[in-house]
Parts: C-alpha cells; sequence; structure tokens
C-alpha cells in the first residue's frame, strides 16, 4: 500500500484538522517541488499586522464531521472533491486552499472509518504537503502512524488532528502564514458545504440545521482571521465571498430555517466551486 502524507490537529476539538482538528481533534514531508508554471506566490504579511497565530485558530472539520456522525447520517463520498483532482492544483493559493479541502473530506472519511477513502485523502494531502513545502518530523512519519492505525478511529482522529497542527505551526513559523490561513478557510469552507448537501439531501434534516446554525461563530472566527491579510491577491476574492456568508448568517438563530439553508448552501457551493474547480 503507498504510504502518504497529509494534515491534521486537535485545538482542543480540533487537533485535527488539525486537520481532523484540522478538522478537529481532527482530520497531517517532502521537498518542495519546482512549479513549471508561473504562479501568484502567497503575499508575505507584515509583522506589525500579524495577531497571535499559536495553536490552530478555530474549530475544524473535525468537530462538524462528528457532529454530522453522531446526527445519524450516512457517508456520501460523491460529496467529497475528487482526490484524482490534486495536480490540477498548480498556485501556492490554490494549493493550500486545496489542503483544506482535502483535510476536511479526511476528516469525514476517517470519522465514519471508510478505509480506503482515507488513504485516498492521505495521498492526495500528502502530494500538497509536499508541493508547499511542508517538511517535518511529524509528517514525515505520519504515513506510517495512519497506516497502522486505521482500525482505530479515536487515535487516527488524534493523529491526523496533530498533523494538521503541525502544518498549521510550520507555515507560521516560515512566514507564510497567508498560506496556512488559507488551509484553515478551504477546510471550514467544505465541511460546511459537506453538511449543507446532507441537510439537503436528508428526510428529517433538524439536527443538520442547527450544526449549520451553529456555524455561525466559527464563521466570525474565520472571518476575523482572515481580515488583516484580505487586501491579498491570494485572499481578497474569497474574503468577500466569506463576508457575504455572513450576513446571510446576521439573523441566524438557533437552527436555520429553510430558507436560510437555500442562501448558505448557494453561497458554500458558489465559494467552494471557486477552490476545486
Amino acid at each position: 500500500m503507498k504510504k502518504v502524507l497529509t494534515t491534521g490537529t486537535i485545538s482542543a476539538i480540533f487537533v485535527i484538522i488539525a486537520v481532523m482538528l484540522f478538522t478537529i481533534n481532527g482530520c497531517k514531508s517532502g521537498q518542495q517541488k519546482q512549479e513549471e508554471e508561473a504562479p501568484t506566490e502567497a503575499t508575505p504579511i507584515q509583522e506589525d499586522i500579524i495577531q497571535d497565530l499559536s495553536g490552530y485558530p478555530i474549530p475544524t472539520s473535525y468537530q462538524i464531521t462528528e457532529l454530522i456522525y453522531e446526527a445519524g447520517a450516512r457517508y456520501i463520498l460523491a460529496i467529497s472533491n475528487d482526490p484524482s483532482s490534486v495536480d490540477k492544483y498548480i498556485t501556492q493559493r490554490n494549493k493550500a486552499l486545496n489542503l483544506g479541502v482535502y483535510g476536511a473530506d479526511l476528516c469525514y472519511a476517517t470519522t465514519y472509518m471508510m478505509k480506503q477513502s482515507t488513504m485516498h485523502y492521505l495521498e492526495a494531502s500528502k502530494t500538497l504537503i509536499d508541493d508547499i513545502g511542508v517538511t517535518t518530523a511529524f509528517n514525515n512519519s505520519y504515513a506510517d502512524r495512519v497506516e497502522n492505525n486505521l482500525d482505530n478511529r479515536d487515535s487516527l482522529i488524534q493523529i491526523v488532528s496533530m498533523s494538521f497542527e503541525d502544518s498549521w505551526e510550520y507555515l507560521v513559523e516560515n512566514q507564510q502564514d497567508v498560506l496556512a490561513r488559507l488551509v484553515v478557510c478551504g477546510s471550514w469552507i467544505e465541511g460546511v458545504y459537506i453538511t449543507t448537501n446532507i441537510a439537503l439531501t436528508a428526510d428529517d434534516n433538524t439536527k443538520f440545521l442547527e450544526i449549520l446554525a451553529n456555524q455561525k461563530e466559527s464563521l466570525d472566527e474565520l472571518v476575523e482571521l482572515m481580515e488583516p491579510v484580505k487586501e491579498s491577491i491570494d485572499v481578497t476574492e474569497i474574503f468577500k465571498g466569506l463576508f457575504d456568508l455572513q450576513d446571510i448568517y446576521a439573523d441566524v438563530g438557533d437552527a436555520l430555517t429553510e430558507e436560510e439553508l437555500e442562501k448558505v448552501s448557494a453561497r458554500i457551493e458558489t465559494l467552494r466551486t471557486a477552490i476545486v474547480e
């Protein structure tokens, strides 16, 4: 079986995504590849606007995938981004965003103990981690750890989560915090995208409407995280989309209404499509 690396971390919930922090508690080596095309590089952020970036910054995908799992939703493979699409992401911006997307998909697969999907999303994540240049001791042994724990859900979630946190800290410490923020952004968007799709197709979506409503706080935290870099060419468009989504969430209560679900779903799908296609 091919061994791979990806991302994850438990930042209280997260250390998976990190990734499964990074994707929460959740849903983590190689040398950076030279890109054949000239991509737009992420704009480094000035030191005077860097906030405290220690620790994974927001609850992640693992939290939301755990909630939909506990609510009894079945696993739907077609919702996730196709791991075979990984080679079409050329710029550092798109690699970072889709590392977040695949991190959320990894959390989703791991939560449901879908072993084959877990390995596919690990491989896709490893490719992007290598391309971005995240080289840490933890990520170098990540593949073996995951493969050795495929039958242990709790251990697997923790490992993936720790990887995401590890990747976050590496990027921040190496002055690539714009990329780090984009990873977080991609993961959050994918987690909500998965949930809206489940809510739209479930016979009884009451629980999922509540889960989506509870993302209001994490959305506010994400917007706050992206605010200092919103003028970066790599961030401007996606920041506007998040800001528009925040407007939709402004009047949301304990659960989304069906009308609010339609609006949130449409905005998330637009954001997600711009990332994965």
